[in-house]
C-alpha cells in the first residue's frame, strides 16, 4: 500500500504505514486486519523505509520490488552471501523474473499478429508479479486509446500463479499503472485492487481445462475450467503470453490429474520431468479456437535438447496449424534475462485462426549482443522461413541462403559417422599417448570448435593435474584421413553447422556423427587436398595452444580463428562437394565474423 501510494503520487515519501493503509482504504477503519500489528512492529518496519525515493523509477521497478523472493542472484550473492538462500529458492522454483523490455517485445509481437482489430483477452498462466500483464495493459491502452483503462484491465487481463503473494503483488502493480495513467476516479484504491484481484487465480496452471463450446468446460477431479476459475471469461483467451517456471515436476499431490492431458509429461512421468514444455502444450490447449496468438520465453533447450519431452514438444509444434516463429539468444556477452541470470533463451511466437491448416515455421540465429545494443536487438529481430523436420531440433539459421543450405544438407545421405571407425571418449592424459589416427574434439565450444590431434608432449610438461573432462575421440582408418577429418571440423562450415544445430556451448557426439560429409569428401580425389590442408593447419597451431587452469586442473585448446585462408579452402571444398552456391563460402566467413565480433569487441573494451 505504501509503495503504491508513493509511486502514484497519492502519498509523500515520509508517509507512515498507517497513513498508507488509510489512503488505500480512503479513511475506512483498518479493523481486524491491523489488530495483530503492534506499534513497535510498525515503527520497526517504518525504520526500514527509504527516506528518499524516485517515484518514476520505482514505478517501473515495482514488479521486481514486490518479488517475494527478495534479492537472490549470482551477482547479489557475490555482494552479499546472505542472499544465497533466496537464490537457491528461486532456482528450486524456476523463478526467473522477466525484464520489462522482453515482456513488451513479446506482447507487441502477439498483438501485431492478431487479424481481428477487436480488444483481445490476455492470459498469463504464470503471471508472477505482473510484468506481462502490465506490458499488455500499456500496449492495449496505446492501441485502443479511446477505451477506458479501468475496463481494459478488468475485462481483458487474467493471470494465474501457484502462489498467492505474487498475485496480490500483481494486483498492486496493475493498480499503480491505472492510478498513474487512467482518469481520476473517486474510488477507494482498495475497491480497484479487489476488482483486479478477481482476475488473478491461485492454481497450478497445468490443472486448467479449456472452456468448452457451451461455456462450462469439463472438470475432472483437481482440474478446473477457465470459465469456473474466472466467471467473466466466456471463451478461451485470444492472447496467451508469459514466462513459465523452469523447474522440475517434483511430486505434487495431484500428479495423475496434472499429467493426464499432456503428451510432454506422459513420455516422462517422473519428478525430474521439465515443467515448461507442458506450459507450451497448455498454450495450445487453452488458445481460442477461432483466433489465438501466443508467446513464451523458454530455455534454449526447447530447440536443441534431444530428450523425449523435447522431441514430443517439437512434434506438437510441427503438427499444430499456425505460424511459428523462434528467436534465440546466447548467454554471452549479455544475457536476455540480464547479467544476474546467465541463460541461453528462446522466445517463441504462435498465431493461428480458422483458416490455418498447416504449421509454418520460421527461425533465426543464436543471437549474441552487447548490453548497449539491447534496444536495437529487439527492433532488428527478423525470422527466416524454414522447411524441415524439427523433431530432432529447431535449426538456428539467418537468411534464405542459410535456410536453403541447411535443407539441402539435411537431405544428404553422407554422414561423418559412416566414414570413421568409431567416436568414443578420452581424457586429456590418454590423448597424450594416443595414435596419430585419432582426432580429438572438446566437449564444449564458443567462438571456435576445439579440434586437435595428439598434442606435443612438451606442451603439458610439468603440469601433472590435467583436466578429467572427457574429449570426443574420433578414430580414423589412417593418419591421412585423421588430418582430413581434423581439417573438416576446423572449417567455418563445421562451426556454422554446430552453431545451427546445437546450443552454442556443448559439443555432442551426435554433432560429429551427423556432420553431413563423409565418404564423399574422404574419397581418394578429395582426401589428399583435405589431408594436406589439415596437416598444414595443425603444423601452424600445434605449438601454440591455449592452456587454461580451472580448479587446479589444466585444459588445452587450439584456436584456428586466425587461419582464415586455410579454413576458407576447406569451406570451398565442402561447398563444391555438396553442389552448393559458391557464394556460401562468403556467407560462412560473414557468419563467423558476426558471431565472434560481439565477444571480441567486449573483451577488448574490458
Amino acid at each position: 500500500m505504501w509503495l503504491t501510494g508513493i509511486v502514484t503520487g497519492g502519498l509523500s515519501v515520509d508517509a507512515t504505514l498507517r497513513e498508507a493503509a488509510e489512503w488505500f482504504l480512503r479513511g475506512d477503519e483498518l479493523g481486524e486486519s491491523s489488530e495483530w500489528l503492534s506499534d513497535a512492529d510498525v515503527r520497526e518496519a517504518e525504520g526500514a523505509l527509504p527516506s528518499r525515493l524516485d517515484a518514476e523509477i520505482c514505478l517501473e521497478l515495482l514488479p521486481y520490488i514486490l518479488d517475494p523472493h527478495g534479492p537472490g542472484s549470482r551477482l547479489s550473492v557475490m555482494r552479499d552471501p546472505t542472499t544465497r538462500a533466496a537464490r537457491l529458492r528461486k532456482r528450486a522454483e524456476g523463478a526467473f523474473y522477466t525484464p520489462d523490455d522482453v515482456a513488451t517485445y513479446m506482447v507487441k509481437g502477439c498483438l501485431d499478429s492478431l487479424q481481428d482489430g477487436g480488444i483481445p483477452t490476455v492470459f498469463d498462466p504464470a503471471c508472477g508479479t505482473g510484468v506481462f500483464l502490465r506490458a499488455a495493459l500499456r500496449e492495449l491502452s496505446r492501441r485502443h486509446c479511446g477505451e477506458d483503462l479501468y475496463c481494459l484491465a478488468f475485462e481483458c487481463l487474467f493471470g494465474t500463479d501457484i502462489n498467492a503473494w505474487p498475485l496480490d503483488a500483481s494486483a498492486f502493480v496493475l493498480l499503480a499503472e491505472i492510478l498513474v495513467r487512467g482518469p481520476d476516479r473517486d474510488t477507494p484504491p482498495v475497491e480497484l485492487w479487489s476488482r483486479l484481484r478477481l482476475n488473478l487465480g491461485r492454481i497450478d496452471a497445468l490443472l486448467i481445462n479449456p472452456v468448452s463450446p457451451n461455456g462450462k468446460g469439463e472438470d475432472h477431479s483437481q482440474r478446473v475450467s477457465l470459465s469456473k476459475l474466472f466467471s467473466t471469461i466466456k471463451d478461451e483467451p485470444t492472447v496467451i503470453v508469459g514466462n513459465p517456471p523452469y523447474t522440475d515436476l517434483g511430486n505434487p499431490p495431484h500428479l495423475g490429474d496434472l499429467i493426464q492431458p499432456f503428451k510432454t509429461l506422459q513420455v516422462k512421468p517422473l519428478p525430474t520431468a521439465e515443467v515448461y514444455v507442458a506450459f507450451l502444450e497448455q498454450m495450445l490447449r487453452l488458445g481460442n479456437h477461432k483466433q489465438c496468438v501466443g508467446s513464451l520465453v523458454l530455455p534454449l533447450s526447447i530447440a536443441s535438447n534431444v530428450g523425449p519431452q523435447f522431441a514430443v514438444a517439437r512434434q506438437l509444434i510441427q503438427e499444430t496449424p499456425g505460424k511459428w516463429r523462434f528467436a534465440f539468444f546466447d548467454r554471452e556477452p549479455q544475457a536476455l534475462f540480464g547479467e544476474d541470470v546467465k541463460t541461453r533463451s528462446a522466445i517463441l511466437f504462435w498465431s493461428k485462426d480458422v483458416s490455418s491448416t498447416d504449421s509454418v515455421l520460421a527461425s533465426g540465429p543464436l543471437r549474441r549482443w552487447r548490453g548497449d545494443g539491447r534496444a536495437a536487438m529487439f527492433e532488428g529481430i527478423s525470422f527466416t522461413p524454414i522447411n524441415c523436420d524439427i523433431r530432432s531440433g529447431i535449426p538456428k539459421v539467418e537468411g534464405s541462403q542459410q535456410a536453403t543450405v541447411m535443407e539441402t544438407l539435411s537431405a544428404r545421405w553422407d554422414r561423418l559417422g559412416q566414414s570413421v571407425h568409431s567416436v568414443n571418449r578420452m581424457t586429456l592424459a590418454e590423448a597424450l599417448t594416443t595414435g596419430d589416427h585419432v582426432v580429438l574434439v572438446g566437449n564444449t565450444a564458443y567462438n571456435f570448435l576445439n579440434v586437435f590431434l595428439r598434442p606435443p608432449e612438451s606442451v603439458l610438461e610439468g603440469k601433472p593435474l590435467l583436466s578429467e573432462n572427457p574429449l570426443h575421440a574420433i578414430h580414423c582408418a589412417t593418419p591421412e584421413i585423421a588430418f582430413a577429418v581434423y581439417g573438416i571440423l576446423s572449417s567455418h562450415f563445421a562451426y556454422w553447422w554446430w552453431h545451427t544445430h546445437g546450443d552454442g556451448f556443448h559439443v555432442l557426439r551426435r554433432f560429429i556423427l551427423d556432420f553431413p560429409f563423409g565418404n564423399d569428401v574422404l574419397a581418394d580425389h578429395h582426401v589428399d587436398f583435405l589431408s594436406e590442408s589439415g596437416s598444414t593447419l595443425w603444423s601452424a597451431i600445434s605449438s601454440r595452444p591455449t592452456i587454461s587452469l580451472n580448479r587446479g586442473r589444466v585444459s588445452l585448446a587450439y584456436n584456428p580463428i586466425d587461419h582464415t585462408e586455410a579454413r576458407r579452402g576447406m569451406d570451398q571444398m565442402l561447398v563444391d562437394v555438396a553442389g552448393l552456391n559458391g557464394d556460401f563460402v562468403e556467407e560462412l566467413q560473414r557468419f563467423a565474423e558476426r558471431t565472434v565480433s560481439a565477444t571480441t569487441v567486449l573483451a577488448t573494451e574490458l
